[in-house]
């Protein structure tokens, strides 16, 4: 295997892993909100699917109407009978407009109906956060979706795993839920592998070691806390930092180790606080560890946005939603 390798920034990974599965498996369809580029600069949001209508024409890419519960229908019913459909809700609060067609048709199509067959959707929405673009585009839906027994969700943080990660769900015969996040598309681009690669679903990453505290994020938040990472070693604090990259499956096992070593656990995300994913992965950890119990100086934390609807207002949503001083601040409590 050679060492060569290609910059990408997260949307053109994406782009290239869309490109190398439909050259692999002709049932593999995409369609959904401004997908066909065309010239256009909002192809499949930041040039996803840029390209892929002039290769592989209208009978696998088709653009539809800005009606989410019949784009979310269309990919249950040809998942059932044969396709691999990728389909593209633009943002997550727009899943709200077909809540039912994801979370109890994706979701229960094997209980419901008796399917006997597989499944094998990809439902890919953007998280807006720090865009200033109100409920609608910025809202965080993980934690809803996380309810339903036949979905996966995966939720990754940098261009390398943004690629391997799609590549698995599109192979996955199980449906997935795929969040970008505005601030990972936006990011400076990152050196690829230009040979193929995979990343599992389920394996979380530790994106920065550390030996005082253990952060456990994913999406956005990795990278704010990365940042506050570096301003507590400025402080003498080591803060290791986990990166999830999918919250079904959860890999527990990483967290429980890192958690164990580390002596603190501050759990960090984006959504809302109040019945947000940190909630079901500290139990799921004291499910896993009831030792640690013992073994940690302090209660698990975590720390999420107030419970509160963003606006469309920056400075209101800057301090509805955690950054890296709060971060700080709250690891500063534990240690």
């Amino acid at each position: 295997m050679s060492n060569n390798t290609v910059m990408m920034d997260a949307g053109k990974a994406l782009n290239s892993a869309f490109f190398e599965e439909m050259r692999r498996d002709e049932s593999i369809v995409l369609w959904g909100e401004d997908i066909i580029s065309m010239g256009s600069p909002w192809a499949g949001i930041e040039m996803m699917t840029e390209g892929l209508f002039e290769e592989f024409g209208h009978d696998r890419i088709r653009d539809t109407p800005v009606v989410e519960n019949t784009i979310a229908a269309m990919t249950v019913g040809s998942a059932m009978t044969g396709l691999r459909p990728v389909a593209f809700i633009m943002t997550g609060g727009f899943q709200m407009g077909c809540f039912d067609a994801i979370f109890s048709r994706l979701g229960n199509a094997h209980q419901e109906w008796q399917h006997k067959g597989t499944v094998p959707a990809v439902i890919v929405s953007c998280v807006l956060g720090g865009a200033a673009k109100g409920a609608d585009h910025a809202l965080s839906p993980e934690s809803l979706f996380m309810h339903s027994p036949g979905l996966k969700i995966v939720m990754p943080s940098t261009a390398y795993d943004a690629k391997g990660l799609m590549k698995a769900a599109i192979r996955d015969d199980s449906p997935v839920l795929f969040y970008t996040h505005r601030e990972c598309l936006y990011m400076e681009a990152e050196s690829l592998p230009e040979e193929e690669y995979v990343i599992p679903l389920g394996k979380a990453d530790i994106k920065r070691e550390g030996s005082d505290v253990t952060i456990v994020t994913y999406s956005g938040m990795v990278h704010r806390a990365l940042k506050a990472a570096d301003e507590l070693s400025a402080q003498g604090i080591s803060a290791e930092v986990v990166d999830l990259r999918t919250l079904v499956p959860l890999d527990v096992e990483t967290v429980v180790a890192s958690a164990k070593k580390t002596g603190a656990l501050l759990i960090v995300h984006e959504a809302m606080t109040r019945s947000g994913a940190a909630g079901e992965i500290a139990f799921r950890v004291m499910e896993h560890a009831p030792e640690l119990v013992k073994e940690l100086r302090h209660p698990i934390k975590r720390l999420g946005a107030k419970n509160l609807a963003l606006s469309t207002n920056q400075e209101f949503e800057d301090k509805c939603v955690p950054h890296a001083p709060d971060i700080v601040r709250e690891v500063k409590k534990l240690v």
